[in-house]
């Protein structure tokens, strides 16, 4: 039986948000005026990359919106955890 690796290749964060003002923004429709705020997050993706045999056979790339840089690289540790939970080797 072929062991399963899997190298986790890079992992991303990108800011969703590119505007640098987070107060409210203000919205006319009508004659009323309608307050939205937009919340912080940024999208956090891990790229996994399946090897067997000394070959790549797949990779995916998985993604979660988190609100710091922080919650991203606590999420991509999950990641991981789970990954060697389901047997994968990580290198």
């Amino acid at each position: 039986m072929m062991k399963k690796t899997l190298l986790l290749a890079a992992f991303g964060v990108a800011g969703l948000v590119s505007a640098k003002d987070n107060g409210n923004v203000a919205k006319e429709t009508g004659k009323k005026e309608k307050t939205e705020q937009k919340a912080d997050v940024q999208q956090c993706g891990v790229v996994i990359t399946y090897w067997s045999g000394g070959q790549v056979v797949g990779q995916e790339t998985v993604y979660s919106d988190q609100p710091n840089l922080a919650s991203c690289q606590a999420w991509q540790n999950g990641v991981k955890v789970a990954l060697q939970v389901a047997g994968f080797w990580l290198t």
